[in-house]
């Protein structure tokens, strides 16, 4: 069963007039410090003390709700305790504890306790744990300005990487990303993050509700509140993505002392220093809910920042700033500008929903359909990665978010290099059916060839619920190509670029080799042909090194280098063309080269009128999904057609 956390938003018993309202909530922003200055040690909280905690209900302005003391849950998590209390007042007896209030502030005898951090779903009262105020303010004491560091993702970046290299990743992928950010709390709490959004479409909010137990609208707060809005038990949000698309987490301010804000009193992702906008907020109403109510709230401009995010709260800073990357998304030429808070751990999730908010919004997402996707990340000291691909299917517009996760999860979250993103740009173009064409066979004009021919390659094509096609291709056999079997695999990009790794691993062992590699991906609207023949090498430090004299292979080993892979296959030559629909598929067609006049032999190789010596054989193309592995090639000689199953 889900879990929520509760930031409870700080309200004020109701009072006859506006002048009554506004002279309270100024005694208590007034009053906060003194508070602050003179809190209650958890060694002085006694069962069946009484008390009263701070929240925001509807508006901006604070109103009281009353507390009883339960007990202490002592050491719930080492060095950790948490106050049990029961609430009542605005009709907390109804709504039970209300998604949004956790951080407010609970006093006991006049004095700072703690704040409303979580509660249970379902729960016939309002029973809440309270962080001590002892915790929280801990939080003081951490100096400012510690850079961020990522987080690695679940099982480490290399799974996203090969989700890249592979063309698609797995569809639950930004599912199990969005569970991730739902923190616990102890002894079975709930500890669900108030998140409030606006702009996203049906599909991203389903995904929320799913992973993170809730999701409330939100909407823009009214022009003019600034920094002297928060106050004890005002609503804060820490803002996520911001413009024509708006996510945050929002909760209530704690405590304030100068410019220092303490709210949420739980973690947001528990990863320490963080540097995520915070902004004030205004609850327009609570909704009650027999699962756990919560608050809609609109959230305004940012007039700080959280810059420290632990197990018992957030510590923000008024007047700091939090740098946003700018996305742009073009869908058909419609246009979405945003900005998303660049946190290694979120920044992948947000830029994936984000994509999908606002396919949702262009037009729909659910139902077989095509997109191609040009994506383009510009990254602070390197040449910006462009990524092109073709999505078809009832799963298109998942596929293509999940796609861009794997991209910015991996280049956020890598372990070679911290990298900083200066922008991202998604630009969609949508087909209302989907338009990829299965490559089931080919075959050449001819089997033997000799250097420097130019080959015909006829292709067999089926439409997606049209007519087989043919498409012919001219291909050139290299001048220094070595006697002896020859292979061509023919296919879609994603299928090649597959093989090719297959044939020539090489993984990346600096960031600037990642985004080479990165960068070399086809496109399944890319028909390459990889030429591949026998021939020893290495992989070593993330480069190939094709064709080597067997008496450098001999030193690599020798050496016993651990990052040297031994090759029995070299790629000789890769050719693309842009097709004017996807395609899926690959084959791999066999040649026998002989040469016209005797060259030299290398590592054994054999010249004109020798037999050749026996040549590794090349792998099959990987099988699309749902397809059989082709068999094994026959002998070079047996046929010109090799056809996928």
């Amino acid at each position: 069963m889900p879990t929520f956390w509760h930031p409870l938003p700080a309200c004020l018993a109701p009072c006859a007039g506006r002048a009554a309202a506004l002279a309270l909530s100024a005694a208590l922003a007034l009053s906060a410090p003194a508070l602050a200055q003179d809190p209650l040690p958890l060694t002085d909280v006694r069962s069946g003390q009484r008390g009263y905690g701070l929240s925001v209900f509807t508006g901006t302005e604070p109103e009281k709700f009353e507390v009883e003391v339960l007990g202490v849950l002592r050491n719930s998590m080492p060095d950790s305790s948490y106050i049990l209390a029961r609430l009542t007042g605005r009709n907390l007896e109804q709504t039970g504890v209300i998604a949004g209030m956790s951080g407010s502030p609970v006093y006991i005898d006049g004095r700072l306790a703690g704040a409303v951090s979580a509660a249970w779903p379902f729960s016939r009262e309002a029973i809440a744990l309270v962080t001590p105020i002892g915790e929280m303010q801990s939080l003081s004491a951490l100096p400012p300005g510690l850079p961020v560091q990522p987080m690695a993702a679940a099982g480490g970046a290399e799974p996203l990487l090969e989700a890249l290299l592979a063309g698609k990743a797995p569809l639950d992928l930004l599912e199990r990303r969005l569970s991730e950010l739902q923190p616990r709390a102890a002894s079975g709490a709930a500890v669900g993050l108030q998140w409030s959004a606006a702009g996203f479409g049906g599909e991203a909010l389903d995904l929320m509700r799913r992973t993170l137990g809730g999701v409330a609208p939100a909407g823009q707060a009214a022009p003019g509140a600034g920094a002297e809005a928060l106050v004890p038990g005002s609503a804060v949000a820490g803002v996520l993505v911001d413009g024509d698309l708006r996510l945050a987490v929002t909760g209530t301010v704690t405590e304030r002392r100068g410019d220092e804000v303490l709210a949420f009193g739980h973690p947001f992702l528990g990863v320490g220093p963080v540097s995520l906008p915070m902004a004030p907020a205004e609850v327009l109403t609570v909704l009650s809910s027999q699962f756990s109510s919560f608050k809609i709230s609109s959230f305004g401009e940012p007039v700080g920042a959280f810059d420290q995010d632990r197990q018992p709260g957030m510590r923000g800073r008024i007047g700091t700033r939090a740098p946003m990357v700018p996305m742009v998304v073009e869908i058909d030429g419609r246009r979405f500008n945003t900005r998303f808070a660049p946190l290694p751990q979120v920044a992948p999730v947000l830029v994936a929903l984000t994509a999908l908010g606002c396919l949702q919004t262009a037009g729909h997402t659910a139902g077989a359909q095509g997109f191609d996707l040009d994506a383009t990340f510009r990254l602070a000291g390197h040449e910006g990665l462009r990524l092109r691909q073709s999505f078809d299917g009832d799963q298109a517009a998942v596929e293509s978010a999940v796609y861009l996760l794997a991209a910015v999860g991996f280049l956020a979250q890598n372990r070679l290099e911290e990298v900083a993103f200066e922008g991202v740009e998604a630009r969609f173009t949508r087909s209302e059916r989907p338009r990829t064409a299965a490559l089931v066979g080919a075959h050449a004009d001819r089997t033997l060839v000799r250097p420097g021919d130019q080959v015909g390659v006829n292709l067999d094509l089926v439409a997606y619920r049209g007519e087989p096609f043919r498409r012919a291709v001219t291909v050139e056999i290299p001048a220094d190509i070595p006697t002896g079997r020859y292979s061509l695999f023919v296919g879609d990009g994603s299928t090649i670029d597959a093989a090719r790794f297959q044939i020539e691993p090489a993984v990346p062992e600096t960031f600037a080799q990642a985004l080479e590699l990165l960068g070399s991906l086809h496109s399944r609207r890319d028909l390459v042909v990889l030429g591949v023949y026998g021939g020893r090498g290495l992989s070593v430090a993330g480069r190939v090194m094709p064709r080597l004299p067997g008496s450098i292979r001999s030193l690599w080993g020798a050496a016993a280098s651990g990052s040297a892979l031994p090759l029995r296959l070299a790629v000789a030559q890769q050719d693309s063309e842009a097709l004017n629909v996807p395609i899926e598929g690959g084959v791999r067609i066999d040649l026998e080269v002989r040469r016209r006049e005797p060259v030299a032999a290398e590592d054994g190789a054999a010249t004109e009128g020798e037999a050749a010596p026996p040549a590794a054989t090349p792998p099959s193309p990987p099988a699309a999904a749902g397809e059989k592995s082709a068999p094994p090639p026959p002998p070079a000689g047996d046929g010109p057609e090799k056809r996928a199953e």
